[in-house]
């Protein structure tokens, strides 16, 4: 029998999935758009040579992992639980890294796939600062929010147990203790803006990786600047209205604190 606080939770999703569509349609629209921008990114791995000649179609699963990953984990956003979008986009934005050790070095593949026999290499190459590449364009940058997400949102540690703890009094001898499932309407709006940030700049950074590799600019359908000039105003509230909104929106969403 299922119980009624099954039944509970998943009508608190539908209706923030309700309430997301309702409030924030013109972030939906904005997904949609940065959905697209993948398309150049395949068509271009699927159909061309590199410079020296070569294909680079075994790049195209980890495009598609992104991609995977950025879809689910906006699920999430609009059910008002960034605590689970950031942890389910993770290993998109680790896959990006990875594409940039790839083209730097060769090696870097071979270790990749050797990861259970040499843990120790593994873990020198792609652990850290050591997924930092060359070849990706603001690769530290990105790296940065990998480990931010790892500190904020992988671990319970002292910060992510008490970003979710209520504690609220009941008379004088009572004390309330709740955990909570979704975000306020301010923090949600701060990190669903730098989610979606986040992956225009990673998407930027991969046509930037392309154009090097291939000799020819793919065009992306929609940018980060477009965006940040789409969604100033909501940028401006998510700073002025959520007490860590400036870091949120700067560290997990690269939004240049410039910009605002």
């Amino acid at each position: 029998m299922i119980t009624d606080s099954v039944l509970e939770y998943r009508a608190a999703l539908a209706r923030n999935r309700d309430i997301f569509l309702i409030e924030h349609g013109r972030l939906l629209k904005a997904f949609s758009c940065i959905l697209e921008n993948f398309e150049p990114m395949f068509e271009r791995l699927s159909t061309a040579r590199d410079l020296s000649g070569k294909s680079q179609v075994s790049l195209i699963p980890f495009v598609a992992l992104l991609q995977r990953q950025v879809t689910a984990a906006f699920e999430a956003f609009a059910s008002f639980q960034s605590f689970h979008g950031w942890v389910i986009v993770r290993p998109g934005i680790e896959a990006a890294l990875v594409v940039g050790k790839f083209i730097d070095d060769r090696k870097f593949f071979e270790i990749w796939m050797n990861r259970i026999a040499d843990r120790k290499a593994y873990r020198k190459s792609f652990t850290g600062a050591a997924l930092i590449s060359k070849s990706l364009p603001s690769s530290a940058s990105i790296q940065a929010v990998l480990s931010k997400v790892n500190d904020d949102f992988v671990h319970a540690n002292p910060e992510y147990y008490y970003r979710h703890l209520e504690l609220t009094a009941q008379g004088t001898d009572q004390l309330n203790i709740a955990v909570t499932y979704f975000d306020d309407n301010a923090n949600h709006l701060a990190h669903t803006l730098a989610f979606l940030h986040l992956v225009l700049m990673i998407q930027e950074s991969l046509a930037g990786l392309l154009n090097g590799l291939y000799g020819q600019p793919v065009k992306l359908r929609f940018s980060a600047e477009g965006f940040r000039k789409d969604f100033r105003k909501e940028l401006e509230v998510a700073v002025s209205k959520v007490a860590s909104g400036q870091n949120i929106v700067e560290e997990l969403g690269l939004v240049n604190k410039d910009a605002i």
